[in-house]
Order: structure tokens, then C-alpha cells, then sequence
């Protein structure tokens, strides 16, 4: 998969929130380049701790906007929201005791859970806010 190049399958209409998905596939590719290269640890930390920021600043963000919608699936949502923060959490942890294997274990989490999570459970929103006419 080619984090480097937005693709519009990834829209969920919403320019905020979009801009947001490619800051954070951004912040993905920069992590699978530090993996394919071989990592350096205190940078592996810090763009994990990158990632876990900004992901946190855009969950309330677009957990906000759910709320502006009447999303009826929100509180669902927030708990998918929640358990990310504690795997990266776990995941930060595991590497900062300098766990070999770690750094392509963060990425296959964090490459399947938001290809998984824009795709599929943040367009099921989408398409509500696009049935019920909220302008975006």
C-alpha cells in the first residue's frame, strides 16, 4: 500500500476530516520508510508518539462532528477510538524496552487498523451524514 499518495477511496467527505486521514497516512508512510531502513530508536519513538497526538486530536475532532450529525453508532465508535490509543500505547511501550521485532509489528497494527477503520468504519458516517444531507 502507498501511504505517500492520497486516494480518494479514503474520502469520507468531509474536507476537515480528510485533511486530517492524510496527515495521519502521512505520518504512516513516514514510519513504514523508517522501517524499510531500518529503524533508529529514538526516532521510532518519537514519530510513535507523533502519531498517538495527532490520532487523539482527531478522534475528538471527528468525534465532534459525529455528534453535530446525530450519529447513532458514536458511542461505538468512541470505544473502537479508545482501544487504538491503548494498543499504540502498548506498542510505544514494547519499543521504548527496545523489542526487536516491534517496529514491524507497530506497522502492520497501524496499517491494518486505519486502512480497516477509514474504509470501512468511517464511512459508514459518511454515508449517514450523506443521507441525511449534512453539508460537509
Amino acid at each position: 500500500m502507498d501511504f505517500g499518495i492520497w486516494n480518494e477511496k479514503y474520502s469520507v467527505k468531509n474536507i476537515i476530516i480528510d485533511e486530517q486521514h492524510r496527515k495521519l497516512l502521512d505520518i504512516l508512510y513516514r514510519l513504514e520508510k523508517m522501517v524499510t531502513r531500518g529503524k533508529d530508536h529514538s526516532e521510532m519513538v518519537k514519530l510513535l508518539s507523533e502519531m498517538s497526538d495527532y490520532a487523539n486530536a482527531h478522534f475528538k475532532s471527528e468525534e465532534r462532528y459525529m455528534e453535530k450529525i446525530g450519529y447513532p453508532n458514536l458511542s461505538e465508535h468512541q470505544k473502537l477510538h479508545s482501544q487504538y490509543s491503548l494498543e499504540v500505547l502498548r506498542f510505544t511501550l514494547h519499543h521504548l524496552d527496545d523489542n526487536p521485532n516491534n517496529a514491524r509489528d507497530v506497522l502492520n497494527f497501524l496499517t491494518h487498523w486505519w486502512t480497516d477503520h477509514i474504509l470501512k468504519v468511517d464511512m459508514d458516517y459518511s454515508v449517514f451524514a450523506e443521507k441525511h444531507e449534512f453539508a460537509h
